[in-house]
C-alpha cells in the first residue's frame, strides 16, 4: 500500500548539497547539521534523504529518463521514433541538439546527482553513530549503491562514451570521495577519466551486491546492485560479465515477469517484475515521466512527447501488445504511451525484462548459451506481449526487441552510443549525427564552470 511507504523527506539530502561554492548556509543550518551527524536517527534520515533526492523529478523521478529519450531523437524530419511537442525550452534544446551551458534541466541533473553522492558519503563517514553492526553494513551498501547509480548516469550524460578495448582516458566527471560539510573551502577539481569513473562504479556495485540483503523492502537489495552491474557491463561492451550478472538476477532474485506487459507499469507498489523502482508519493511529488508523456486526464501536460508512426512500424506483429500500448489524446490527437498514466505511480528503473534482453544480447555476442538461448529469452518476452515468436534471431533483431520492450524508459541515447549507431537527420541518410558527436554530450553546467576553476568543459561548449 502506498500509505505504508516511508515518507521520504528531502530535507537532509538537500542540505548536503552538491559541490557548489555559491551555496550559502546560515549558522542555524550548521548547528542543525552538527546535531544530525551525531545521532543514529540523523544518519538514517540522511540515507532516507538520499533516496528522496533520487526520487526527485529532476533525476530518477523523471528527467534522467526523458532526457535520454529526447537526446536520441531529432526534430528535422520524421526519422526517429518520438516527437517533442512541449513548451520547455530546455527539452527542445536536447531534441534539436542545441543545448546551452545554462540549460536548467541539465544543471539540475548534475546537481541532484552530486547531492545523492554527498549524502551517501556522509552516511558512510558517520556510520559509527548507528549501533547495530548489521544495520551499519546494510546502510553503507545502500549508500554505495545510490552513489554508484548517480556516477553511472553522470558519466553517461556528461562524458564521451566508454569505448570497449580502448584506454578511455577521455574526461569523465569529478569524483568526490569524501562528504563535503564546509562549502567555504576551495572545491575546485578536474574531472577523472571515464575509465576511473567506471572502475569506481563497478567496485561500488560489487560491494553493494556482497553486503545488501536479498530482501530490503522497496529499497535497494543485492539484486538491484547486480542488475545495475549488468547494465554497466553492457554499456562497457563486457558481454561475459553482463551475461553472468543478468543471469544471476534472473535465476536467484525471485523476480518474475508480470503476467501481462501492461502490469509492469502504473502501480504504486512494487510488482513481481520490479528489481528497483523509484517510489513516488503525494508527499514527495509527481512522477515527472508522466508529466511529459501523458495527457492531462492522466496527470501529464497533454503529451509533450508523442509517438511517431516510425516507432509503430518497427513492430512485425500488429497484435503485439507493446505496439498497441498507447492511446490517442482526444484533446490534441497525439498518440501517447500508456506506460505512464498515473502521476503518483512509481517509476520502474530496472525491470526483469531488461535482464532477459541483456542475457540474450550478451550470449549472442559471446556465442554462449548461459541460462538459455538468445532465441528463447527473446521469445519469452514476445510471448508475454502476445507477439508471434521468432524462428531465429540476429544481433539486429535482439537490439530491435530492446527498442520494442524498453522504449520511453530512458535507454535510447545510451543504447545508441554503446552500439555506435547514428541518428538519421534526414530520411535519405544524407546527414547523420554519429554516436560520439559533441551534441550528444551534456555541457558541464555554467554554475560548475563558474565556481570550479580546474574543471574542463566538454568540446563544443567553449571554455
Amino acid at each position: 500500500m502506498k500509505s505504508n511507504k516511508l515518507i521520504l523527506f528531502i530535507l537532509f539530502a538537500t542540505f548536503f548539497a552538491s559541490c557548489d561554492n555559491e551555496l550559502e548556509i546560515d549558522p542555524k543550518q550548521n548547528e542543525d547539521a552538527t546535531v544530525t551527524l551525531t545521532t543514529e536517527t540523523g544518519i538514517i534520515n540522511i540515507l532516507t534523504g538520499a533516496y528522496a533526492t533520487a526520487a526527485d523529478g529532476d533525476v530518477y523521478g523523471g528527467r534522467i529518463l526523458t532526457s535520454a529519450d529526447l537526446l536520441a531523437q531529432t526534430g528535422i524530419t520524421a526519422t526517429t521514433d518520438f516527437r517533442w511537442r512541449g513548451t520547455f525550452g530546455e527539452c527542445r534544446q536536447m531534441y534539436s541538439k542545441t543545448i546551452l551551458v545554462n540549460n536548467t534541466f541539465v544543471q539540475q541533473i548534475y546537481t541532484r546527482n552530486y547531492q545523492i553522492i554527498n549524502a551517501a558519503n556522509t552516511v558512510i563517514e558517520n556510520i559509527d553513530k548507528v549501533q547495530d553492526p548489521e544495520r551499519q553494513t546494510t546502510m553503507i551498501a545502500e549508500a554505495t549503491f545510490l552513489k554508484s547509480m548517480a556516477y553511472f548516469d553522470l558519466v553517461r550524460f556528461f562524458a564521451k562514451p566508454y569505448e570497449a578495448g580502448q584506454a578511455n582516458t577521455q574526461l569523465g566527471v569529478v569524483i568526490r570521495p569524501n562528504a563535503i560539510y564546509d562549502f567555504t573551502i576551495d572545491l575546485a577539481k578536474e574531472r577523472s577519466t571515464v575509465d576511473e569513473v567506471y572502475a569506481l562504479i563497478i567496485s561500488g556495485l560489487n560491494l553493494a551486491y556482497n553486503d545488501l540483503p536479498e530482501d530490503n523492502s522497496f529499497y535497494a537489495d543485492k539484486y538491484a546492485a547486480k542488475a545495475l552491474l549488468a547494465r554497466v557491463y553492457l554499456q562497457q561492451g563486457n558481454y561475459p560479465a553482463a551475461r553472468d550478472a543478468a543471469h544471476d538476477v534472473i535465476e536467484n532474485s525471485g523476480r518474475t515477469l508480470s503476467p501481462k506487459y501492461a502490469n509492469a507499469f502504473n502501480h504504486d507498489v512494487n510488482q513481481s517484475e520490479d528489481i528497483f523502482a523509484i517510489q513516488i508519493t503525494k508527499q514527495t511529488g509527481e512522477n515527472e515521466v508522466t508529466n511529459l508523456y501523458a495527457s492531462e486526464d492522466n496527470g501529464g501536460r497533454g503529451g509533450d512527447i508523442e509517438i511517431r508512426s516510425t516507432y509503430l512500424a518497427k513492430f512485425t506483429d500488429p497484435a503485439d501488445e507493446r505496439r498497441n500500448f498507447n492511446y490517442i489524446n482526444p484533446d490534441n490527437g497525439r498518440r501517447l504511451t500508456s506506460k505512464y498514466t498515473d502521476q503518483f505511480g512509481d517509476v520502474p528503473l530496472i525491470r526483469l525484462a531488461e535482464m532477459y534482453l541483456i542475457r540474450a544480447e550478451a550470449n549472442f555476442r559471446a556465442v554462449t548459451f548461459v541460462g538459455n538461448t538468445p532465441l528463447a529469452d527473446i521469445n519469452l518476452l514476445r510471448t508475454r506481449a502476445n507477439a508471434t515468436n521468432l524462428i531465429t534471431v540476429t544481433l539486429a533483431t535482439i537490439l530491435r526487441e530492446r527498442e520494442l520492450e524498453l522504449a520511453m524508459e530512458g535507454f535510447a541515447i545510451h543504447d545508441l552510443k554503446r552500439t555506435k549507431r547514428s541518428i538519421d537527420v534526414f530520411a535519405d541518410g544524407s546527414e547523420l549525427i554519429p554516436y560520439n558527436d559533441n551534441t550528444l554530450v551534456f555541457p558541464i553546467p555554467l554554475r560548475e564552470m563558474d565556481t570550479n576553476n580546474k574543471i574542463t568543459q566538454n568540446p563544443g561548449y567553449g571554455s
